[in-house]
């Protein structure tokens, strides 16, 4: 009896470990972890202040239309730019009727650092002249420790190596509803083009 008994407990101690460390079996990763410990949606959307490629200081929760979101940092060897090569695609997806009357784009910089209004001017000019309603931002006035824990509420994750200023972290897309709430997060390693594009429409429509 005792023979089997103690692999037994063994396996449901273990299993119990799993099930916490994976918030019941649904997050398997850091980026995952940290979404999900954010809480379920639809939820506020914390404020912060943004400023603009143009120096135009603004909250998110005064667009009062969809905006999705990214985060990116310019010195990013690669993973970030593929993104925003994503979001560029799924921008020319909607027409002047959609965008930016209905949604907007908003991407901010995670790197407080290095990162300042002439270097997001600079990138967002990569993109072509004409992407109105596609803004690049930063942080205004915030601290890091203010901002990392903004990036925590909204299930962000992020960790700048110490050595190399390398910063990993999450590539998810937030899609923020007009009265403020996280309505959908899509994850571009995962949800193609074509699943973004039409969950937005179906929001938009809703």
């Amino acid at each position: 009896m005792k023979k089997i008994l103690i692999p037994v407990i063994a396996l449901l101690l273990c299993f119990t470990v799993i099930w916490r460390w994976t918030l019941g079996f649904s997050a398997f990763t850091i980026f995952s972890y940290t979404l999900e410990k954010a809480g379920e949606m639809p939820r506020t959307m914390p404020d912060i202040r943004l400023m603009n490629q143009q120096e135009q200081v603004f909250h998110l929760k005064d667009k009062q239309k969809f905006v999705l979101i990214n985060f990116v940092y310019l010195n990013c060897p690669y993973v970030c730019h593929k993104v925003n090569n994503q979001i560029e695609q799924i921008y020319h997806r909607f027409n002047r009727s959609v965008v930016p009357s209905k949604l907007e784009f908003v991407t901010i910089s995670f790197d407080l650092k290095n990162d300042d209004v002439e270097k997001i001017k600079r990138y967002r000019d990569h993109f072509g002249e004409d992407i109105e309603g596609w803004n690049f931002a930063l942080p205004y006035q915030s601290s890091q420790e203010s901002f990392d824990q903004f990036l925590h509420a909204i299930g962000i994750w992020k960790y700048t190596v110490p050595s190399s200023g390398i910063i990993n972290h999450s590539v998810y897309l937030l899609l923020i509803s007009p009265d403020n709430k996280i309505v959908k997060v899509f994850d571009p390693a995962r949800d193609s083009e074509n699943t973004i594009v039409e969950e937005i429409f179906t929001c938009l429509k809703e």
